[in-house]
């Protein structure tokens, strides 16, 4: 088996990374459906201008999936996986990539939305990753938020968990 890699995107990935966001089986959207949302290939280079962070995973050839985010929102924008590289630690990878990276720039909670039906797994990827769910968000999605680890005294902030002192 191919090892897997974790790399920043560069411009040429744009092809693979559309193919992987259009073969997904949950939280599938046409092209139209995409770019009513601003998310197109022609946006592609606008998201590394923004200072987007951006990362595909490769196994060999292929990429088996994406993932973005944003650091001035403190967000996981995206993370994607080929179905055909399901289950192989891709997703995994890609969101401990992703955070890490956003909380070395500084976010001290970061957050990203999901489909809000429960039987959707990435509900249960995000929750075995540490990640809280909060409730609805704006757009009929649901939010779930992590905070940074607090080294210090070893326990998430009060900050970070929305906790009274």
């Amino acid at each position: 088996m191919a090892r897997l890699n974790i790399r920043p995107a560069i411009n040429s990935d744009v092809d693979a990374v559309f193919a992987i966001r259009l073969k997904v089986r949950e939280n599938a959207l046409t092209p139209a459906e995409l770019a009513v949302r601003g998310i197109t290939r022609a946006a592609w280079p606008g998201w590394f201008k923004e200072g987007y962070g951006i990362w595909v995973a490769q196994m060999g050839d292929d990429i088996a999936g994406f993932a973005i985010a944003v650091p001035k929102e403190a967000t996981l924008w995206a993370l994607f996986v080929d179905p055909e590289f399901e289950g192989r630690g891709v997703g995994s990878a890609l969101l401990k990539v992703a955070e890490n990276w956003l909380f070395d720039k500084g976010c001290r909670e970061i957050s990203l939305t999901t489909d809000a039906n429960p039987n959707v797994r990435a509900h249960g990827f995000y929750e075995r990753h540490g990640w809280i769910l909060t409730g609805d968000a704006d757009d009929g999605q649901v939010e779930y938020i992590k905070g940074c680890f607090d080294d210090a005294d070893g326990f998430w902030s009060d900050e970070m968990l929305d906790r009274p002192v």
